[in-house]
């Protein structure tokens, strides 16, 4: 039997991340303030989804569904949890008071990952019994289908916590990665806005219409990301990658900027799984594939 994971506050990203949480076999409590048969009919769409598009068989959703127990007694959510995720209103007073009462009673072996998407991870630890044991962790909409969540570290947060807070989210089948700073933005954030801004300034500027702007994201660049994300993307569009970016480019050496971000690259090849390509070549060729099957999806192919 796996961890007891408890879910505080089951809107639509707690919802999401409970049903992960049940079909990959955890016993999993889910609390909120409002009815329980609302909940259970959120979890039960959600699942009825994974169905549906042919990810998980009735059974499978079946078996998960039995993992879930509901409440509206916060004490009786978190009793034996391991992990807790609060996802309730991005109001700091709300938040602190859920996680005295949780730390209250489970004390520090339990770890609280939050969904806020605008605090920082010290600001919700001010105050809290046991600080070292909470991180923001913060999924995407819809939290379900979406494997990222940013675990943001906090001045508190012991390196213990982050790693459990990892190894939980993996075995949810997310993808977690680390912020090592604490700043409101975090990552996807701060590099979200600055395409967000840029776009929003092209269509009032009268560069191009808001539909052309879309347009050259989604069969452009964006087209790439999902494959391997915005560095390896551009390292792959020049033998040598960026150690060479710089010499092809602007025809000087590359900056000490540049082969930071070389080195990150390299590691980040390393840790691919074979099957989407942890060599150069075998990147490319996963690359072209998975582009060719994204047309095939949009109707181009």
């Amino acid at each position: 039997m796996k961890d007891k994971l408890a879910f505080v506050g089951c809107g639509l990203i707690g919802a999401g991340l409970a049903a992960n949480s049940l079909l990959t076999g955890h016993p999993t409590a889910l609390y909120d303030t409002c009815d329980t048969a609302i909940i259970k009919e959120r979890i039960t769409a959600i699942l009825n989804t994974f169905v549906t598009h042919g990810a998980y068989t009735q059974e499978q959703a079946d078996e998960a569904a039995a993992l879930a127990t509901y409440t509206q007694d916060l004490a009786e959510a978190v009793r034996g949890a391991v992990f807790v995720q609060e996802s309730a209103p991005e109001r700091v007073d709300m938040k602190r008071e859920l996680y005295r009462t949780i730390q209250e009673t489970c004390g520090r072996d339990v770890v609280i990952g939050s969904s806020a998407s605008n605090i920082m991870t010290a600001t919700l630890a001010e105050g809290a019994l046991y600080p070292d044991r909470i991180v923001v962790g913060h999924p995407f909409n819809p939290s379900h289908l979406l494997p990222t969540v940013e675990i943001v570290v906090g001045k508190d947060t012991s390196q213990e916590t982050v790693d459990f807070a990892k190894r939980i989210y993996t075995e949810m089948d997310k993808v977690a990665v680390v912020c090592l700073k604490d700043e409101v933005g975090y990552l996807v954030q701060r590099i979200n806005s600055q395409i967000l801004e840029t776009a929003i300034l092209l269509v009032n500027e009268g560069y191009a219409s808001a539909e052309d702007v879309d347009k050259a994201i989604m069969y452009g660049p964006g087209m790439r990301l999902p494959l391997c994300g915005q560095l390896l993307s551009i390292g792959l569009g020049v033998k040598g990658g960026w150690r060479a970016l710089a010499q092809k480019y602007c025809g000087t050496e590359a900056p000490k900027e540049y082969l930071v971000v070389a080195d990150g690259v390299d590691e980040e090849i390393a840790h691919r799984p074979p099957e989407i390509g942890n060599e150069w070549e075998d990147i490319i060729r996963y690359r072209d594939k998975a582009l060719i099957e994204l047309q095939r999806i949009q109707g181009r192919l």
